[in-house]
């Protein structure tokens, strides 16, 4: 991982983007017609996680070939970290890139004696690799669903 920086704008965006277009692409409208529509969603979402996240660290993810292939925005406070957002680029996903990185992320909070929070969409495939490295579900709302993780769980 490394510190994300300006230079790094499209690759966020192309992040964002690779998600919401599934979505918007199902509505059979053309690229160009919910493109604008995505951008505007990538702004706001970028500034609200400033204002609520002020802190975070944005990192960008490292493929096994050397090239980005994700970001990760965490969010350390005094007793507790937060990942407020993990993506990886559909091109480098199931290489165990996310495993790796939450795993750091765990063996650092166990450092730090802090837990390891997260939210993710209630449907999300990666609900299963959460599960799979201990983090445990403290509630939901059928949209999506909190998990924490302790260091009392590490292996």
């Amino acid at each position: 991982m490394r510190q994300a920086g300006p230079e790094d704008e499209p690759l966020l965006f192309a992040l964002f983007f690779e998600v919401k277009a599934v979505d918007l692409a199902a509505t059979g409208l053309a690229e160009a017609q919910f493109l604008p529509l995505i951008e505007m969603q990538y702004r706001g979402r970028e500034m609200t996680y400033e204002v609520q996240y002020p802190k975070a660290e944005s990192l960008i993810l490292i493929g096994e070939d050397g090239k980005p292939a994700g970001r990760l925005l965490l969010d350390r406070g005094l007793d507790r970290w937060r990942v407020v957002d993990i993506t990886v680029l559909a091109s480098h996903r199931r290489s165990g890139i996310g495993t790796r990185v939450l795993t750091q992320c765990q063996e650092q909070c166990s450092k730090a004696g802090v837990r390891l929070e997260l939210q993710v969409s209630a449907g999300s495939p990666a609900l299963r690799l959460y599960e799979r490295l201990g983090f445990q579900m403290t509630h939901g709302d059928g949209i999506s669903v909190e998990m924490v993780w302790s260091p009392s769980q590490m292996r």
